[in-house]
């Protein structure tokens, strides 16, 4: 009995938490587009935008658990010889995220 559990796939089972599961994915892909912006331009963006805007994203993405685009916290680099964005979090318990750094 163990053995099928461990062996069928593991299915959304309701709305929410297939919205919790995207919203970890749009986080991933941001982080990695973050990263990779970075090392190709040698300085963190300073807005979501500029992520849009240099072909990295699309779009900025909706977060999934409030159906916005302007919830996700841009948390700024502390470093000053490496300013703008050096992570973005959910705002799901927020409302109107931060969208700019510097």
């Amino acid at each position: 009995m163990l053995a099928a559990k461990l062996s069928m796939p593991a299915y959304v089972t309701s709305p929410s938490e297939a919205r919790v599961r995207t919203q970890k994915q749009n986080l991933f892909t941001i982080s990695s587009v973050l990263n990779q912006y970075a090392l190709d331009m040698h300085k963190r963006p300073h807005s979501r935008d500029d992520l849009v805007k240099a072909g990295y994203l699309k779009d900025v993405p909706s977060d999934p658990t409030t159906g916005r685009k302007d919830t996700w916290v841009v948390e700024c680099s502390s470093d000053p010889a490496a300013p703008g964005i050096a992570s973005i979090t959910s705002g799901n318990a927020r409302s109107n995220g931060k969208a700019r750094c510097g």
